[in-house]
Parts: structure tokens; sequence; C-alpha cells
């Protein structure tokens, strides 16, 4: 290894340390570690832990550490080592009466009901040759479709399409024959991993992490290319790798790296890049290509584990660190092997005191979590009695001491371990942790910011504000550099804010106002004329160019400029083309000729036909009631094609052949505020004139205003909503009508007959668009039209209900979308009878429908319809009555109110008391209630229903008299038998000869009741008092009370 700058190890305490206990037994841990000297090993799996020991058993456990489930695995012998991936668990042991270790494989998601373990899919030997040699290491690939395995005599077996040859259900079938592909008798094989990586990667992953920026073009073509598969062999002296896909045509080991390691002291990368040897003097990096880095950190390693980005590394407690450097003992990279900056001493620095305290514990162990790619210490710990295991399991590390104590070490919150960075400005190691953990880092940028900017150093603080472009408000930063002093950092971070198009007016304004302060028009020039972020797709060689699916827009509001450099008359060149023709912004010049100002307004609408899309929209929603005001007709279309049309509009059939043309609509016609004012009056002509001269030709925006698109480059641009329109019709009502009915008609295919349909190629709702917006704009439309309608005509001729009156077709439709409470509201205002009577019935409000009619009839005034009023409220009573009781009382009050009425509708009274009567809506009592409270109605006119009823209620009453008197008969007899029972003076006789529970000749012994009831003693349950018979009919009585 060659020299490298010294830099130490920081070390911080990323993990809390927590005991785990038994879910049983708080003040034990869990009860299945009780003797850990027995575990063999354990992992983890995608089911939850699973723990294997000597004697051959394999333990499924949850993640209380209680057994779910368990199994003999190895009958009569040991579980030596075990993988899982996808649900598939590989065990290898020995067992009774075999020499060779005994490969075993089984499905963890199904259940073997003999056994009460997983199916067990295949059975195979590890044996290559005639000699059998241990098991050292094994490997499995995340799709299992490779199996690899490690011998002690230096040998290694090879499993392909292991996931195909376990798609068959039989457990008797073969899995692939293995195959050795690496043999040194010498070098027995201590570590196997499959590794995954880039085919051409260039640079070293643990010293240059590729950024996790979507704008970082070299990480986004890195993620295109393909992957390949390596198996990484690791010996006691080398490292080797053997390329499995691609597959090569002659496959061989080649050696990578002339260290290796231990058993057990060593592991590969959570991302399956690397694997990382655990040497005495450091923990070295290789990959597929060779060495990548080392991480400095000496003493003799037990064991290494992976732990997401996190290397554990179990180290002897009794082992001091040392502070010096290995030299002799790294040997010197080879050709193909990469350099990395080595870390020039270890935690001795930190750890010196904990050797300084005298000899340790012989058997304690100390744990180090180590951040290889950030190179630090996440965590550092000592346990007294030693460590027997560690898995990384459900998010945290596992430690499994020799005594059966089982430590839980659980990562801190990832916004506790920057703040803690924070507070040490170690903002570099911040940025470089939130990149290895694809973490947004805009914040890491602006507490790095707001560091240097308390600092002074105000320059380094904008370099990192503008990384925060996207993530932080602008004005966090730009309140910081309003000073004089800071106005070129200013103006920086305003380019930066309209160059990624996130500036807002209040940006352009200030922008100018720091270019009017430091007065470089040079600046001003090339700003006006730059042009905004390209969004597309990029090359593959980072250059974005504009083509199919792209699009330039402007990096400011031109509005905004234009008011703001209006004022000053050396910076009026402000030119479409410039930022971006299609846009559809206005350009600004010098005064033109009033000549020109007679064509204006249809040129204007002619441009805005050709820009089309949102330019249209933005420029219409402030300039369209003065273009209504000249070209009524014209702009009406315009609005009609441009709410109804996803795509270019087309030309208007006729344009002027004069030989100038004006530009489109202009600027200073409205102001924020002067949206509905019209340009009458000579000033305002001359800005109206400004505006129109020397603007763009239209067929020099034609190409421009149309970029061409590929299939699927493009969705189609979004149609504006109706509503932004309607305030400018105010004066236009006629223009403001065909604009509505064509508009329904053409997007979403209504009209107030029935018969109308979607036009070719329309859609009721296009892509884009939301569903539940059109559903309003239709409602709304429609709500208008019916405003409209009813301004049309005098009162007279909205009383008459004509059937082609418009408002009254459309509210009698049940096909167009209006409001209901809206039309409501519109029709009472306008007093549109036929409207409000249609709308109540359709509400239900039927009982508004009758006060209505008693109201026509009380004030007198004459009905529009044929009928009087008095007649209509009996004809709504009979169409809502039947459905409607409550109606009638109403309609009794009506009728009995003047002699009149009841004169007029005596018959109709005499049918509904009738009604009243058969329904029995009201009582005979209420019914003359309200025929007495005032002196209309007569008793003779109802005596004839009081006589009825009168002789129906006597009826009534000398039928409850006999049932009354029935009921007290009944009585008086129960009573007496009552008082016979409790006699107990007299004798009683019992002349029943049969049992009355089975109807059995009686016989000794005999039981009789006083209820005249006799049993056989054997027909009554033990200890019964009471009569079954009598017990059974009293039981009954309260439930036929409570159905009664």
């Amino acid at each position: 290894m060659a020299s490298a700058t010294a830099a130490a190890l920081r070390q911080f305490t990323f993990f809390d340390v927590e005991p785990v206990k038994d879910v049983h037994d708080p003040a034990n841990p869990p009860e299945r570690f009780k003797n850990a000297p027995e575990i063999s090993t354990m992992i983890s799996s995608s089911h939850g832990l699973v723990v294997a020991d000597i004697h051959g058993s394999v333990h499924l456990l949850n993640q209380a550490f209680v057994s779910v489930a368990s199994w003999v695995a190895h009958v009569g012998g040991r579980v030596t080592h075990m993988v899982e991936e996808m649900g598939i668990l590989v065990s290898i042991g020995d067992e009774d009466n075999m020499r060779s270790s005994i490969l075993k494989i089984w499905d963890l998601g199904k259940t073997d009901k003999r056994t009460g373990g997983p199916f067990l899919l295949r059975t195979a030997k590890v044996q290559p040759t005639g000699k059998p040699h241990p098991v050292t290491t094994l490997a499995l690939t995340s799709d299992i479709s490779f199996l690899s395995i490690g011998l002690a005599d230096g040998s290694v077996l090879l499993y392909r399409h292991l996931d195909q040859s376990l798609k068959s259900s039989s457990s008797s079938a073969s899995i692939p024959k293995p195959r050795v592909i690496h043999e040194i008798a010498t070098e027995p094989v201590t570590f196997l991993a499959f590794i995954t990586a880039p085919s051409s990667v260039s640079m070293d992953p643990l010293s240059s992490p590729i950024i996790a920026d979507p704008s970082n073009l070299a990480s986004t073509a890195l993620a295109n290319i393909p992957s390949t598969l390596s198996l990484i062999i690791v010996t006691t002296s080398s490292t080797y790798v053997y390329p499995l896909l691609p597959k090569p045509s002659s496959p061989t080991a080649v050696l990578v790296d002339e260290i290796g390691a231990g058993l057990r002291c060593a592991c590969v990368d959570w991302k399956a890049r690397w694997v990382v040897l655990g040497r005495d003097e450091a923990a070295v990096g290789v990959g597929s290509g060779g060495r990548l880095g080392v991480v400095s950190y000496e003493g003799r390693k037990s064991s290494l584990y992976t732990h997401l980005n996190y290397v554990v590394v179990v180290l002897p407690g009794s082992t001091a660190p040392s502070a010096t450097l290995p030299s002799a003992a790294t040997r010197t990279p080879g050709p193909r092997q990469r350099k990395l900056t080595t870390d020039a001493s270890s935690l001795s620095n930190v750890l010196a005191s904990n050797s300084a305290n005298g000899a340790s514990d012989p058997d304690a162990a100390r744990v180090v979590l180590i951040d290889m790619e950030n190179k630090m210490v996440a965590y550092f710990g000592v346990f007294e009695r030693g460590v027997r295991d560690v898995v990384s399991v459900w998010g945290s590390v596992y430690v499994l001491g020799n005594d059966g104590t089982v430590t839980r070490l659980s990562e801190k919150p990832t916004g506790t371990k920057l703040a803690l960075l924070y507070e040490k400005h170690l903002y570099s190691l911040a940025l470089s942790f939130a990149y290895t953990q694809s973490l947004d880092t805009t914040d890491v940028h602006r507490h790095h910011g707001d560091y240097l900017y308390e600092k002074g150093d105000y320059e380094g603080a904008m370099k990192e504000y503008l990384q925060t472009i996207g993530g932080v408000r602008g004005s966090y930063v730009v309140r910081k550099f309003l000073t004089a002093n800071l106005t070129p950092l200013l103006m920086l971070y305003l380019q930066e804010l309209h160059t990624h198009g996130l500036a807002n007016a209040e940006h352009t304004t200030l922008l100018l106002n720091t270019y009017a302060k430091v007065g470089d028009v040079a600046k001003v020039d090339a700003f006006v004329r730059s042009e905004g972020r390209v969004t597309g797709t990029a090359a593959f060689d980072g250059k974005a160019v504009p083509g199919e699916g792209t699009s330039r827009e402007p990096p400011f509001d031109l509005d905004t400029a234009i008011r703001r450099w209006g004022r000053h008359e050396d910076y009026l060149r402000v030119v479409v083309e410039d930022i971006g023709a299609g846009s559809g912004d206005l350009k600004v010049a010098e005064k033109p000729d009033k000549g020109k100002i007679e064509n204006g307004y249809r040129e204007a609408v002619s441009y805005l036909r050709e820009v089309g899309g949102a330019a249209a929209e933005s420029n219409l929603a402030r300039y369209c009631r003065a273009l209504l005001d000249n070209l009524p007709n014209e702009t009406t279309q315009l609005l009609i094609d441009l709410c109804t049309i996803s795509g270019p509009l087309p030309p208007l059939e006729t344009l002027p052949t004069a030989s100038t043309r004006a530009p489109a609509v202009p600027p200073t016609m409205t102001g924020s505020d002067g949206a509905g004012k019209k340009v009458e009056d000579k000033e305002g002509e001359e800005d109206l004139v400004t505006a129109l001269a020397g603007g763009p030709s239209t067929q020099s925006l034609a190409p421009h205003a149309r970029p061409a698109s590929g299939p699927g480059t493009q969705t189609p641009p979004r149609r504006p909503s109706p509503m932004l329109f309607f305030a400018h019709f105010v004066d236009h009502p006629g223009c403001f009508t065909k604009f509505l009915e064509t508009m329904a008609l053409r997007r979403w295919g209504q009209t107030l007959d029935e018969t109308g349909g979607l036009e070719s190629g329309a859609s009721a709702v296009a892509a884009g668009e939301d569903e539940e917006t059109e559903k309003r704009d239709q409602a709304a439309v429609w709500n208008t039209l019916l405003e409209l309608y009813l301004d049309e005509g005098t009162e007279g001729d909205r009383q008459k209900p004509c059937e082609h009156h418009r408002a009254y077709r459309l509210l009698h439709s049940t096909h167009l979308p209006y409001d209901l409470t809206h039309a409501l509201v519109l029709c009472s205002s306008h007093r549109y009878t036929p409207g409000l009577i249609l709308l109540w019935e359709k509400m239900g409000m039927y009982e508004d429908v009758l006060r209505f009619w008693m109201e026509e009839h009380n004030s007198g005034s004459t009905s529009f319809t044929e009928t009087s009023p008095s007649a209509q409220v009996i004809s709504a009573l009979r169409k809502y009555g039947p459905d409607n009781p409550h109606l009638f009382p109403l309609v009794l009050r009506f009728l009995t109110s003047t002699p009149a009425l009841l004169t007029a509708h005596q018959t109709d009274l005499e049918s509904l008391l009738e009604h009243i009567e058969s329904e029995k809506i009201m009582s005979p009592l209420s019914v003359v209630q309200v025929l007495s409270r005032n002196e209309v109605a007569s008793v003779g006119l109802v005596k004839g229903w009081l006589m009825r009823r009168i002789k129906e209620g006597m009826e009534e009453i000398a039928t409850d008299q006999q049932l009354i008197s029935s009921y007290r008969s009944e009585t008086k007899a129960k009573l007496k038998q009552v008082e016979d029972l409790e006699d107990t003076e007299h004798p009683r006789v019992f002349h029943v000869t049969r049992c009355s529970q089975c109807n059995g000749q009686l016989d000794l012994p005999s039981i009789h009741f006083m209820c005249n009831h006799s049993y056989h003693q054997r027909c009554l349950f033990e200890n019964e008092t009471a009569c079954p018979s009598l017990y059974a009919s009293t039981r009954r009585y309260p439930r036929d009370q409570t159905e009664q």
C-alpha cells in the first residue's frame, strides 16, 4: 500500500444501546439464548431470525424472540452454515453415520404438517471428491440462481440454475451437479460472496461515492450501464474473482489481491458491491477489479458482519489498539488494484483511555461499527462477557453475548445524526453522509451556508445557498444579501433563480433594480435575452439540447420586466423572438404611427390564434374586454376555439391584406386594475399605439409557436377554464350567450335539446384535465346561461308558460348539470314563476308550491295560467298529496279561510274530508278545531261527516266495554282458583291417572301439584319444586305480553 495522508477516524455515537429481555420474564434475556454456547449460527431472513444449534435443530424467531417454528434440520449432528434469500433457506450440517456434510434446502413459506417445520425441497451431499472436507463458507445470490460452497481444502463448488431446479414439487428431485471452479490446496477458502457492479466504472466507490443527485448526468449515465455478477473468493492469503455474468467463454478465477482473511473475518457490502477483509492492521475493501480502499483500524479481528452501510467489527477486548501505521504487513497494490487515501492512524487516541486502565477481561470483546464510505466510527462498545455472534435484523444490530445476553444497537434518526455533525461544524462529512444515504442535501448546504455567513465568508456562503435553490425559499437567502456591499452576490442568486424557473414577479423586479443600481446595461441586455432551463430528455454525453419533447421558456415574467423597464426609454428593446418565440408575450418598442392602430386588434386576434395555448390564455385574461369592444365576433370565436380545442388553433377564414402588420395584444391596454376599462380617450389610444408598434409578424412567429413534437413526446395542452373570461362579456350579452352555448356543445356535447353530442375529435375531459374541475365549469356555464335567458324579454313575457322559452327548457331538462339552488335564486330574483314552480317540484318542495298559489289567491294577482290560483291549489294537492299527507291540513285551512273559497270549492272540501277520514290523516277533533277557528264553515257543512265519525266512535266504545266485561269475569275466576290453591285446611283429592309429562299411566312414586298436574317422579328433574307445565306457561306469558 502506498503511503497516504494521515487522518484519524472520527468517532460518533450514532447508536443507542438497549438490552433485550424475555417477553415473559422481563428480568432475564430471551429464553432461547439461555444456552448461548450451544448456538452454532444465526442469520436474518425475510421470515424472521433463524437460529441453529449444535444439536441439529433450527428455530425461527419473531421480533419478540419467541419461537414460531422449530424443527430438526440435521438429525444427530449440528448445523454449521445457513443462508436465506426469497424465503428459501439453505443449511449445511453434519449428521450421524455421514462422513460428508449434508446440504438441505427449505421453503420457509410452506409448512410440513408432519414435522411442523418448513417444507424440505432438496437434500444433497457436499463431497466433490472421494475424500470429504469440512465446509468453511456458503454464499447464495439474491435470486437463488447461483449457490457457492467453500471447503477447507481450498476448493470452491458452484451450483448453477438452482432456482430452476427447485421448481419441481418433489423433494426427491436432485439439484444441479456442482462444478469445482477454484482449487488451491494450500489456501483454505474462508469467505465467499456474490457481488454486482457496473461493467465499466472508473471511479472508486469508497473514495468517491457517486452523488445521488438527479442533475448529476454522470450518475444518471452510470445507472444505465448493465451490471455484472462475480464471485469473490477469499482464502487465508489471497482474494480471487470468478466472473459469472455476462458468462465468459472460458471462466477462471483471477487473483485480484494478495491478501486474504481468516474465518468469519470478511463480509460483503450491504449493496453487494465489494467485500471487506478484516486484517490485523486495517479493514480492506476489495471489488471485482481489485483493492478499492483501506480503513486503518489495528487489532486482531475476531469476526466481521454487515449492517446497512456499516461494517460491524468484533475484536478481542484484551488487545489494545496501536497508534502506528502498518508498513511491511501491507503489500503494494498490483497494477490492476486501485489506490485510496489511507487513514494514517486508528482509533488509538479515542480508545487509549480504555487500555490505560489496566489489563481488561480476557473474555471481553469490543464491537465497532465503521462507515467505510464516510471514514468514521458510528459506535464503539466493550462487552465484558464476550460476543458469541452478531446479526443484523429488523433494522438493528443484535449482539449475542457468551453468557446469553442480547443487546440491541438501534441507529439514531437521521436528523439527530446530522444535528450532531452540524454542532461540530463537520459539514463536509455531513454532505458525504447525506450522499451515501441518498438523502436530500438541501438542509446540509443551508446549514453550511449559515455557518459561513456568520463567519463573514459571504462568497462561500453564496456557493452553498446556490445549492439550495428549489429546496429553500428564495426570501430566506435574499434577506441576508440586501446590503449594498453584497449586491453582486444577490444578483448572482437571483439570476440562478430565474435560470431554474423558480423566480416570481418580485424576484424579477428586485433583479432589475439591482441592475439599475449598478448601471450595467450589458447585464440587462444579456438577462432579457437569456434562455431558461431546458426541459426534456438529456443526451447521454451530458449535453442537453432542444429537440423533440423539449421546450425553452423565458427565465422571467416578461410583463413584470416591461412594467419595470417601460419607464426607461433606453431599455425598451425586449424582443419576443430573442427570449423564445412561442412564449406568447408581447414586445415593446418606440411609439408607432397612429395610422397603424386600425388593424391592431385584428392582428392581435390573429397572433393569439397562432401562439395559442397558455400564451393566448394569459393575454386574453388581461386584454379580452378591449378586444371584445372592437372585434366581438372574432374574439368570441377565438375564445370558443381556445376553450374547446386541445392543440393548435385553426386560422381565421379571412385575414387583412394590409402590408404593414401590427403586433399582438397590447400590454398597456390594462393594468392589474384596468382590465374592465375601455380605451376611450386619446391618452389611452396613445398607450395602445405604443403597444401595437413594430410587433413580430405572424409569418415569422408561426414556426416557433408550434414546435414540432414527435409521437408520445408531449401531452396535449390543457384547455383553459371558460370561467376565466366571464367578466369580459359584461357589455356583450349576445356574444356571451353564443360563447357559452357553442363552447358547451363543442367541449362537453351539451345543448338544451338532448340530441346534442360531442363533435368529431372532441373529448368531454381532455388529457391532463381534472374531472371535478370540468364538472364545476359545466355548472358555472349553465348557471350563467340561465341568467342570460332570464334577462331576455320583458317580465310579462317571462311569465308566459311557453315551452319554447329557453330558460324553461333549461330548467326542465334532466341532462344539463346546472345548480338547482343557484337556479332557484335566479328565478326568484327575476320573478320567473314557471321556473320557480318547476324547481320546487324537482327539489320536493311541494308545500312551497301550495303556499305560492295560496299567496297568489290572497294577493288577487292574475295567474299566468288559465285556471284560478285556488284551482291550482286543489290540482297540486291531488298531484302531491298521496305521497305527502301533511299537505291536507294546509289545504283544509286554506279552503275554509274565506266564504268565497268555501262556496267555490264545497265539493272539493267534501272529497278532502273523505280522504282525510279514509286515510286517517287527522282526528275528528283536529278537523273540528280547524273548522271552528273562524266563522266561515258551519256545522251543517260537515254534519254528515261528523255523524258518521260519532257513530263509529260509539261502536268502538261498545266493543271496548264488552272486552272489559270479559276481562273482569276471567280475572274473577282466576282469583277464585288462586284462593282454592292457598287453602290448606281442606284436603285435596287428585283424580289424575296419567302423567302430564309422558302421558303414561301413573304409578308410584308419583308427585302431584296443586294446579291439578301429576307426574312420575322419574319424569321430573332432580330437586324440581315447581310444576313444569305451569312454569312453562308463566315463562311464556311475559313474552306474549311483550309481543302485544
